[in-house]
């Protein structure tokens, strides 16, 4: 047993010890992806911070370019809106006959049994929503119905015409502060929004603006308001990838180290010690790391590599080169075309096609497992065809010693 089932044993032992520490290189080689990944694509460069100092709301989108200007809010973009004369009730009706009322570009028709609620329904299914009306009760056995446009800017004004001049009175006599302070009123006029944007006069039909900076977006917020912006690019997203990529490095050469060990002095070895594929993994991604893209290297940009193979990063680095040029950056990290029109592939795209070539079904890591899966069939079955024979040598040492005790 010693001689045919233990060694067997050791060696299934060892297997299963190899394939657990596969499961763990497997698992931190894909964390070092992710970081590579992330650090490959140009979006990571595409995070702006916005500083206002007045009360405009200001935001931008992915990509937007780095900018700083004034806005001044001379006026903002209004709503057309309307009150008509007040009724007794929401179900008084409108007209003593049939006609049509004209609001805008749209006709609507009433006759002697509509009511005021029903006359704002209509108005607004006439337009679609494009004008909107309600009821509001302006005080006691008085209620009004409002018209307004639905957007702002001064295209959107409506006017207002009793066609068949068959409507009550009192819905379209005008208001007077003293004799009739429930009639008929203009209560804002539709306008357009008016501001100075680095001085310059500007005008718009909203007050929200999203097209006169490519990726900003602009809202209005009131008259009279002066706001100084100022976009910037936001670096942390981008140190935080690049200290993720740096642990996840660490940690995965720290766990090649102990896998591949072989102390002199105690005997204890790794227990990737005998597989040279396992050993080449930290030299061949070193490779790539320290290799140079048109002159530099990521050694210039914060990056390091100490004689016991740990790698440091130094933000202050990064965060000067990206201070003095940050397109430059973005080129020599993700890739992209230079100002000489060539294509360049950025040190991060080749890092993430490197680390790619060992992550994912049938790359150099599935394959490796699927030696050891192997492996392991085989000395199981080495295992079992051992003790079945040895069994039969049992059953046949059994019988010669019956033998000869019977001679």
């Amino acid at each position: 047993e010693a001689q045919i089932l233990t060694t067997i044993e050791d060696k299934v032992t060892l297997n299963n010890q190899k394939q657990d520490a596969y499961t763990l290189l497997s698992s931190l080689m894909t964390t070092l992806k992710s970081s590579a990944s992330a650090l490959s694509y140009d979006t990571i460069f595409d995070n702006k911070t916005v500083d206002v100092s007045g009360n405009a709301e200001v935001s931008v989108d992915s990509g937007a370019n780095v900018d700083s200007f004034t806005l001044e809010t001379v006026t903002l973009a209004k709503k057309d809106i309307t009150k008509f004369g007040a009724l007794a009730s929401s179900a008084s009706n409108v007209a003593t006959g049939a006609g049509t009322l004209t609001i805008g570009a749209y006709t609507v028709d009433y006759d002697a049994t509509t009511t005021l609620s029903d006359l704002a329904q209509s108005i607004t299914d006439a337009s679609n929503g494009n004008i909107e009306a309600s009821i509001l009760q302006t005080g006691t056995g008085a209620y009004s119905l409002v018209v307004s446009s639905s957007q702002t800017g001064a295209d959107q004004a409506l006017t207002i015409t009793d066609n068949s001049g068959l409507l009550e009175p009192a819905l379209m006599t005008a208001y007077d502060a003293v004799t009739n302070p429930d009639g008929y009123q203009k209560i804002q006029t539709a306008s357009d929004a008016e501001f100075k944007y680095n001085g310059i006069t500007t005008t718009r039909s909203t007050n929200e603006i999203d097209d006169l900076i490519l990726g900003v977006n602009i809202t209005l917020k009131e008259e009279g308001d002066f706001s100084n912006v100022d976009i910037s690019q936001n670096t942390e997203p981008l140190m935080d990838e690049m200290q993720l990529f740096v642990d996840s490095y660490n940690s995965l050469v720290q766990n090649l180290n102990d896998m591949t060990v072989y102390d002199e002095e105690s005997g204890a070895k790794g227990v990737f010690n005998d597989e040279s594929f396992v050993k080449n993994i930290r030299s061949d991604l070193n490779s790539v790391i320290t290799s140079m893209s048109n002159g530099e290297s990521l050694m210039q940009y914060g990056l390091d590599l100490d004689r016991s193979g740990t790698m440091s990063f130094d933000k202050s680095v990064l965060e000067e080169k990206m201070a003095d040029d940050p397109d430059a950056v973005k080129l020599f990290f993700t890739g992209g075309t230079d100002s000489n029109g060539n294509d360049r592939t950025g040190i991060f795209e080749t890092i993430d096609e490197k680390i790619k070539s060992y992550t994912g079904y049938g790359k150099l890591l599935s394959n490796f497992e699927s030696g050891l899966k192997s492996d392991a069939t085989n000395l199981n079955e080495s295992y079992t065809r051992a003790k079945e024979m040895l069994e039969n040598r049992y059953e046949i040492m059994t019988k010669r010693f019956t033998a000869y005790d019977a001679m």
